[in-house]
């Protein structure tokens, strides 16, 4: 679900190639900027901080419009149905305030929280909880002067989570966590909300879907964590889903930009992209047939006949389209017995993934002599002008109509902010201390425009996905807890399909992205 489509899912989905699994679609970057054939832009009908003739009136020397900065409210005042209504729907950012976001968001409290503390505590019990022998794949970078985000996987190592705390500790700065690999399942959907390290994080969760988002379909939970004293860049790029992405140390900067600027910016998938779409509801694709909430068309055909066939069976049996009358206490059931079954996990798939890291020797040393290229939702420009050049290597100003146009969203630890689906951003991450800057993110995918708080997709697609996650958490824990038996069960990584490989598009490439 979180691979499936969006950020990388959708980022190759969308993008057009995903890390390991790059799609044939993928992009190099080019030096040259050529004229866009169709104008994208005009098609997004959400917000927009900028008038329609922004890059005219640019030109033509118009006065600058000064800071623009990101709407901010406090969490405890806003109800989901609000939440919707006034950013979700119009497709507009916004920062929410509180003081406890993992109890807020997932009932996560007490010692089940720690892990979130500032300082050298938070990353101590980190280190020695459940998830500290979980195995990790970490980017690593030569020099601080070098950029997360816009390398191959190949440069990604693999240790547990309780040795990369270590290193953070000891004060380096070269690492960072973030986007895992997960297994998938024949039609490129992952088998897995997060990696086993955040699900044992989120053991004491009492939720998993947030109730501020309502009936949006979690498709992706993600864990950033790593240290910088003078700043770090993302880079300048888009995602493929919705983003809920929660600061729980440190200091992180957004600047944004909403996707009706796609056409000045020009991330790099739309070089060579033949079709290129932009969707209503801001959604970039670089490749065709992927519905506005990220779904391929190949995949819901598939899923269509699935639900006939299963309808014909028993008529009796009413789903409930957004999933908020209901089914809180079921799924609250089976989340508890996924995390608690990664937990039991952890430790044997640490030798599984040891023995995996030598077979992909090979084909590694390959991608190393290739010359590196950025993914396709990136942009060859940047916000960071050179009075900020220590928050790392710069890349050229974007273009003038934009410059200086960017929104601002500050994050300090509490804070949440809520950005659309392909709003371009480009973010910087702060954090000095041995607790360095660490932050948790969900995914949803993409309402469609014309989506309502109870109903926000056109059928019931997200939601089952979704749903399947939690009714293979009780398979696997009917099937027995012991080791032997999981690994009988464990769904194999495998090559992806032509038609499916673009369900697995976006988030790889999100894995790629410096958080």
């Amino acid at each position: 679900l979180a691979q499936a489509s969006s950020r990388e899912k959708h980022h190759q989905h969308m993008a057009g190639g995903k890390g390991r699994k790059r799609f044939s679609h993928s992009r190099r970057a080019t030096g040259a900027v050529e004229p866009q054939k169709r104008l994208l832009g005009p098609r997004y009908r959400g917000f927009c901080p900028l008038p329609e003739n922004f890059s005219k009136a640019a030109g033509a020397g118009a006065p600058h419009p000064g800071p623009l900065e990101v709407d901010r409210r406090c969490l405890s005042d806003i109800s989901p149905s609000e939440f919707f209504d006034c950013f979700v729907r119009q497709r507009r950012p916004v920062v929410l305030a509180t003081q406890q976001p993992l109890a807020d968001l997932f009932g996560l409290h007490g010692a089940s929280a720690a892990w979130a503390l500032p300082g050298k505590e938070g990353v101590r019990a980190m280190r020695d909880g459940p998830a500290g022998s979980s195995v990790v794949a970490v980017e690593w970078r030569s020099t601080t002067s070098e950029a997360f985000g816009q390398s191959d996987a190949s440069k990604r190592r693999r240790s547990t989570l309780s040795e990369f705390c270590s290193a953070l500790e000891a004060g380096s700065e070269l690492g960072y966590l973030t986007t895992q690999p997960i297994d998938e399942d024949d039609d490129g959907c992952p088998v897995a909300l997060a990696a086993p390290h955040l699900l044992a994080l989120l053991a004491g969760a009492r939720r998993l879907r947030p109730k501020l988002v309502g009936a949006l379909a979690p498709v992706q939970y993600n864990l950033w964590f790593g240290r910088a004293g003078e700043g770090t860049t993302s880079g300048l790029h888009h995602d493929f889903h919705d983003n809920l992405y929660v600061l729980l140390r440190g200091e992180k900067e957004f600047r944004l930009f909403s996707p009706r600027c796609a056409d000045i910016l020009r991330p790099v998938g739309l070089d060579q992209a033949t079709k290129p779409c932009m969707h209503a509801n801001g959604l970039l694709c670089y490749v065709q047939d992927i519905r506005e909430d990220g779904a391929p068309e190949s995949v819901l055909r598939k899923w269509r006949r699935q639900t006939q066939a299963s309808s014909r069976g028993s008529q009796s049996n009413k789903s409930v389209f957004g999933g908020l009358n209901d089914t809180d206490d079921e799924e609250d059931r089976l989340l508890e017995l996924a995390l608690d079954n990664a937990i039991h996990e952890s430790a044997s798939e640490a030798e599984q993934e040891t023995s995996e890291v030598g077979k992909r020797t090979a084909s590694r040393r390959q991608q190393k002599q290739q010359p590196q290229r950025l993914p396709d939702s990136f942009c060859r420009w940047s916000t960071v002008v050179s009075l900020e050049s220590s928050v790392g290597p710069c890349q050229p100003p974007v273009p003038s109509p934009l410059q200086g146009r960017h929104m601002t969203a500050r994050l300090s630890a509490g804070d949440l902010l809520y950005l659309p689906a392909s709003w371009f951003h480009e973010v910087i991450s702060r954090g000095p201390d041995a607790g360095g800057h660490l932050a948790l993110n969900v995914w949803f995918a993409p309402p469609s425009s014309n989506g309502s708080f109870a109903c926000p997709y056109q059928d019931e697609f997200w939601q089952s996905k979704y749903r399947q996650l939690l009714r293979a958490a009780r398979k696997v824990q009917e099937k027995g807890t012991t080791v032997k038996a999981r690994r009988t069960n464990k769904v194999k990584k495998r090559v992806p399909k032509a038609d499916t490989i673009v369900w697995q598009a976006s988030t790889e490439r999100e894995r790629l992205v410096g958080r």
